[in-house]
């Protein structure tokens, strides 16, 4: 068996160009060693920004540690990779404003600097790299709306194609692993709200499902070579598995999206249900009658019947149509159009405080459905108002 990298230096006293990492500081005076990887670091930046190096550090004045290339070494555990400790070295030296997160590797990056900041207790990187994944998974329903606005598709009958910042958000379950390993639980509820709005459980859960649209109707649904089928057509496959303790929760949440469209439907329905009130403007045959008919007046409000010819057509979509989560249903209740001749002010402004209320509901019931209490064993009554699920910037 071959020495390892720890071995190998303690023996021959000399770090090997093939392991040689950046950052690889010529001023460094501490070598961190990993399986197979070595980097060479201040030991003054290491120190001041994560007490658990501090702690490391302190322990090794006794004598006993090795000295190459006039660098103290330092041997960390196993579980450190080489990729992500060169990560959060360089957050540590570069102090970066920001993170981008525009492509897989940066989120790569970002995932080992906040892995190894929880780790070693460098609490400024911990809340810098969760503060960026909080511009996409945000606390707020103020934030949701900049991440996921609700506007109003031109066709109400058809769900527009998902877009996204960057490609590794396509795979919602690789941010839910990472914000549970590390305790980031305020990223949670919105990241698995976006899971269970934009992917069917098939997706999620890795299983085929059989198509609704076969071209050949003799081919076996279930055959490894029929397509899959999948009822959001637009949104991506999961490559990530989705962890055990938040897979249940998956489930709840689709089914807290579905309760939260059919409350919604029900207030739109029982819209009205007392209004006298006439409609805007009076529809085009009010006053006008046959020769020797009673002249036409307009009766009585109008505003239920149309409510709930709405609640109908709106039930209609989510039903017989490509069915969808309740963040991009109610775009689709926002597509609503105004018939002045068919409802009156009053009813009309009361149909868009109904949306906004179930919107708010949703929201704020998210926390709970989520379910942290099978993670530790605490019950999440406070919902957003919990310290843990609040902005890190305040």
């Amino acid at each position: 068996m071959p020495p390892t990298l720890s071995q190998y230096v303690s023996r021959k006293r000399q770090i090997p160009a093939s392991a040689r990492s950046t950052p690889y500081l010529p001023t460094g005076n501490i070598l961190l060693l990993t399986e197979r990887n070595a980097f060479r670091f201040d030991k003054r930046t290491l120190t001041s920004q994560s007490s658990k190096f501090r702690e490391k550090i302190a322990n090794m004045s006794d004598g006993s540690t090795d000295v190459v290339e006039g660098a103290a070494v330092l041997e960390l555990p196993p579980w450190v990779t080489g990729q992500d400790l060169s990560a959060f070295l360089e957050a540590l030296w570069e102090a970066p404003e920001s993170y981008p997160l525009d492509t897989i590797e940066s989120f790569m990056q970002l995932a080992g600097i906040l892995r190894l900041s929880t780790a070693f207790d460098a609490p400024a990187l911990r809340v810098a790299t969760i503060a960026a994944l909080q511009v996409r998974y945000p606390t707020t329903l103020e934030g949701w709306d900049r991440v996921r606005p609700p506007i109003a598709p031109s066709n109400p009958h058809e769900t527009p194609p998902r877009t996204y910042a960057a490609s590794w958000e396509r795979d919602r379950s690789l941010v839910i692993n990472l914000a549970r390993e590390v305790a980031a639980y305020s990223i949670i509820p919105a990241a698995m709200a976006m899971l269970a709005n934009d992917c069917s459980a098939g997706e999620v859960f890795g299983v085929r499902l059989p198509s609704a649209h076969h071209q050949n109707d003799d081919q076996d649904p279930f055959s490894p070579t029929s397509p899959p089928h999948s009822a959001f057509p637009f949104d991506p496959i999961q490559h990530t598995p989705l962890n055990l303790i938040d897979a249940p929760s998956f489930g709840l949440t689709k089914e807290h999206s579905h309760h939260s469209s059919i409350a919604l439907l029900l207030s739109i329905r029982s819209l009205a249900s007392t209004c006298t009130r006439p409609p805007q403007r009076l529809p085009p045959t009010a006053g006008r009658a046959p020769v020797g008919a009673s002249t036409l007046l307009p009766g009585s409000s109008r505003c239920e019947g149309f409510f709930r010819e709405v609640a109908s057509r709106l039930l209609e979509s989510l039903v017989l149509e490509v069915p969808v989560g309740f963040p991009d249903f109610v775009p689709r209740v926002l597509a609503v159009q105004e018939d002045p001749t068919r409802v009156c002010r009053v009813c009309w402004k009361r149909f868009g405080e109904e949306v906004r209320r179930g919107r708010e509901r949703w929201w704020e019931d998210l926390p709970r459905v989520v379910r942290f209490a099978q993670a530790d064993g605490e019950e999440w009554d406070e919902g957003w108002a919990d310290e843990r699920l609040m902005s890190v910037e305040g």
